[in-house]
């Protein structure tokens, strides 16, 4: 690939237009990575992922009945989604790194292949 070189008004003008589409994306990120969760809503994602690693009868309200089975938790849409859908990245960036244990449902839901 050869070498571009522009200078003067061009070079600006493409350096503008680029910053103009980059830096909404990287804010977007980075405030994404850095969106601090309230310690209730991750003990409550928590509270969900202990159970259904103690409990395979929860495991299967889970798979059967989807957001019925998460009623008694104080979840949002969000959490509840990622949780029914096996969203394991989404619920890390939450909650950090999940223990094998842990993401016993997440796994669960991942092979099940019901979509």
């Amino acid at each position: 690939m050869a070498n571009l070189h522009i200078t003067g008004d061009r070079a600006l003008n493409i350096k503008t237009f680029a910053d103009s589409f980059t830096t909404p994306v990287l804010s977007t990120r980075e405030s994404k990575k850095t969106k601090a969760v309230p310690e209730e809503a991750r003990s409550e994602l928590r509270r969900v992922l202990e159970r259904a690693a103690d409990d395979p009868g929860f495991i299967a309200q889970l798979t059967e009945q989807g957001s019925k089975a998460l009623a008694g938790y104080n979840l949002t849409f969000e959490e509840k989604a990622a949780l029914l859908c096996g969203d394991i990245r989404w619920i890390e960036a939450r909650l950090g790194k999940l223990n094998k244990r842990l993401s016993t449902w997440l796994w669960c839901r991942l092979q099940q292949e019901i979509w």
